[in-house]
């Protein structure tokens, strides 16, 4: 792989981030900047579900700035997701358009479990422990990410609708916050933890991690408490994070803002955060928790420095890609008939092999075809008439670890045309995919067709 110079924005809750770096492959990359604008896109949004027209002009103006940055350091690409915020908003699209028509930047809106997976993957290469296993905890503005990764790996992922931002909106309007406000923020993020707690019980892992600015300044704050200039980057401790938390609670947020180590709109959210923090560690029993320098902008990186290296590697039966263990467990969760899934899935990869070629196809829509080809009779769940309908709505409103929203949208719509009418212009969810993907989902449906007749 040549070297890659690559900006990574992080469009959150509480603030946007820019990364770049210079990597000469997906473990081997040098922070070249870091930037980020606090314009706090999901302050009411967690709430009504609607960006609004003002978070949206500042969020294309702090993008806008980091497209100019990211252009003077001639990077090779820009990589710019979006959160809960986004991910929450009824009108997700219409930001994700104005973006790429204002800024030229095009926005991917990461499904909440691949957000886990991205930020978990990043702690699991910062820590380099590949033989290893860690549980990261990634504390945003609208959720709560928690990522249980073993030899860099996912193993098991959770996303909860915990967010600094949303649960002070939800619960602390007093200044500072009453008893009752603390008892009842206390007892949504008990609450929330419950199912990510029973799905972990009997899992082991060797080290505890914490990404995001939340987890980043509680452990300033309490390097700050002890005074101890020596530590740079200090292990969060349970019982000192519960005392930090009983002081954060009693100050008022000028008190809190008085603070060095933390700026005002990091005071606002702080008391949330800390409490979503020792709600977590004490649902999973952690004593001390590792923060850790790289996040979802890293992982970003990561990933797409993997796919790199990836498409440069030859063919491989996609049906044994690890990516896909989500669509395996998709199709056996809907009754599909595994034996002739496969069957497609196999000669659809063979023809793909032969047309590569001459279509210019990519190991990457390789991978999406054998997904497509894996779930296209998943919709006989819901009724055998129209399936080919129903596996598109199915396969959309699934989690899929390991693809985006827009790569999932292809998945969906290669499914969709594997039998009955080719795409029309009438066809909703067909003309909601940009030029270049309608193409793709042309080319692989045309093959998944083909090979779904020759079983």
């Amino acid at each position: 792989m040549k070297t890659q110079r690559l900006a990574a924005i992080d469009i959150g809750s509480n603030s946007l981030k820019l990364a770049i770096v210079e990597a000469a492959a997906s473990d081997s990359f040098t922070v070249i900047t870091h930037d980020r604008e606090r314009v706090r896109l999901g302050h009411e949004t967690l709430k009504t579900n609607h960006l609004s027209d003002e978070a949206i002009s500042l969020s294309v103006e702090a993008i806008s700035r980091f497209r100019s940055i990211a252009d003077t350091r001639e990077v090779d690409a820009i990589l710019a997701v979006a959160t809960a915020s986004v991910r929450e908003a009824k009108n997700a699209a219409e930001f994700v358009r104005k973006v790429q028509k204002e800024t030229g930047v095009q926005v991917k809106v990461l499904p909440s479990l691949e957000e886990a997976r991205l930020i978990g993957i990043a702690a699991a290469q910062y820590f380099g422990k590949e033989d290893s296993s860690l549980l990261n905890i990634d504390i945003g503005g609208g959720s709560t990410e928690i990522s249980l990764m073993e030899n860099g790996e996912p193993k098991k992922l959770f996303s909860m609708k915990l967010g600094a931002v949303g649960l002070t909106e939800r619960h602390l309007s007093k200044d500072p916050p009453s008893k009752k406000e603390l008892k009842a923020l206390r007892n949504e993020i008990r609450f929330a933890l419950e199912k990510p707690r029973r799905k972990t019980e009997g899992e082991t892992w060797k080290i505890s991690t914490g990404t995001s600015g939340t987890i980043l300044s509680i452990a300033a704050l309490l390097d700050f408490q002890s005074e101890n200039e020596l530590t740079t980057r200090p292990s969060i401790k349970l019982e000192r994070l519960i005392g930090l938390n009983k002081i954060l609670a009693k100050l008022d947020l000028a008190k809190r803002t008085e603070i060095p180590i933390i700026n005002e709109r990091r005071a606002e959210v702080i008391i949330a955060g800390g409490r979503i923090l020792e709600g977590v560690m004490k649902a999973f029993g952690i004593e001390m928790l590792e923060p850790c320098d790289y996040a979802l902008r890293e992982g970003v990186i990561i990933d797409h420095l993997r796919e790199i290296e990836t498409e440069a590697l030859p063919p491989v039966p996609d049906v044994d890609d690890l990516k896909l263990r989500d669509v395996f467990a998709i199709g056996r969760r809907f009754g599909y008939e595994e034996n002739h899934a496969l069957q497609v899935a196999t000669m659809a990869e063979k023809i793909f092999d032969e047309l590569a070629p001459i279509y210019d196809l990519k190991r990457h829509q390789r991978t999406w075809l054998s997904a497509a080809a894996l779930l296209h009779d998943v919709g006989y769940h819901i009724s055998h008439e129209a399936h080919h309908k129903h596996s598109l709505y199915l396969i959309k409103h699934s989690e899929m670890t390991g693809f985006s929203e827009d790569e999932k949208a292809i998945i969906a719509n290669v499914a969709r045309y594997h039998r009955k009418a080719l795409p029309k212009s009438s066809h909703f969810y067909y003309t909601s995919l940009e030029k270049d993907e309608r193409e793709t989902v042309d080319k692989l449906s045309s093959i998944l067709r083909l090979a779904d007749g020759l079983d």
